[in-house]
């Protein structure tokens, strides 16, 4: 079992408990929490470990939409999961939407309408240049989604969200126009395929702020009611809807570090950290 070095920490203090006596806190205090997984690729290898991991959430927490969340359809005594996807591979229709509806569980998935219907070779091109994980490894046929798939994953009852035309980090952008056509225009296009109205909106890389340019103004002109980081962390009911934490959990993560970092561990060792280089 391949244990990412960054994980030890978070094992180390989900064995010790740390988790599950915050989590206890949290229930006696009769607070909706909220965290947000979000997955990219599904390649062949990590089909497993990704349903493993389905189960465990419809098991062990409750699963929730978006809208549930902004709605406060939310429980008090179990963790509330939100399952997300980025990018806009091929997989999510051939693999993740059959195990989803398999176990009844919701999800959004977050489209760069510029990696949609592309030529293999231009899908290359886009992965290559814009760092899509795992893309290099798609030696032969579609990694990409197309428009067709786009529209199958909101017949199929899921949700898409806007994540820009060409996966920018809007972080490193200067240019307001262009920052806007990003955003603006990867809504239109989304839409037009989908006929349904984008609410939510995720950051590519997470680069959610900008020193020059106010982002959630940007969003909020396009239309956009919340956006996705990928900072760690549980969301209440006064967290700021552009803002919202989100955790990076790969499919292919082993079973007790994909439970370890939905019940919270990895904020722990993230607070740790921050703390020891104040010091040192």
């Amino acid at each position: 079992m391949l244990i990412h070095r960054q994980d030890l920490g978070v094992l180390l203090l989900y064995f010790l408990g740390y988790s599950r006596i915050r989590n206890l806190l949290l229930r006696f205090q009769r607070r909706p929490v909220t965290r947000i997984a979000m997955f990219h690729d599904l390649l062949p290898e990590t089909l497993g470990r990704f349903e493993a991991s389905l189960h465990f959430l419809k098991r062990g927490t409750n699963v929730v939409s978006l809208d549930d969340y902004f709605s406060g359809r939310l429980s008090s005594d179990k963790i509330n999961m939100v399952i997300t996807f980025d990018d806009g591979f091929k997989s999510w229709v051939s693999h993740a939407i059959p195990m989803l509806k398999k176990l009844n569980l919701p999800a959004t998935f977050f489209v760069s309408s510029g990696f949609v219907g592309l030529s293999k070779e231009d899908e290359d091109k886009f992965m290559r240049e814009k760092l899509l994980l795992k893309g290099a490894r798609h030696p032969s046929g579609p990694a990409g989604l197309n428009e067709k798939d786009v529209r199958r994953i909101v017949e199929e009852g899921f949700t898409v969200g806007g994540h820009t035309v060409n996966h920018c980090k809007l972080a490193e952008l200067r240019d307001s126009r262009q920052l806007r056509y990003e955003i603006a225009e990867d809504k239109i296009r989304l839409e037009r395929m989908t006929g349904r109205e984008l609410k939510h909106f995720a950051y590519p890389s997470g680069a959610y702020q900008n020193p020059e340019i106010d982002i959630r103004e940007v969003l909020r002109d396009s239309g956009y009611r919340a956006a996705v980081t990928t900072v760690p962390g549980f969301n209440t009911a006064g967290a700021n809807p552009y803002w919202l934490h989100r955790e990076l959990t790969r499919a292919s993560m082993p079973g007790p570090v994909f439970r370890a970092r939905v019940y919270g561990n990895y904020d722990a060792v993230r607070f740790l950290k921050q703390r020891v280089r104040m010091f040192f």
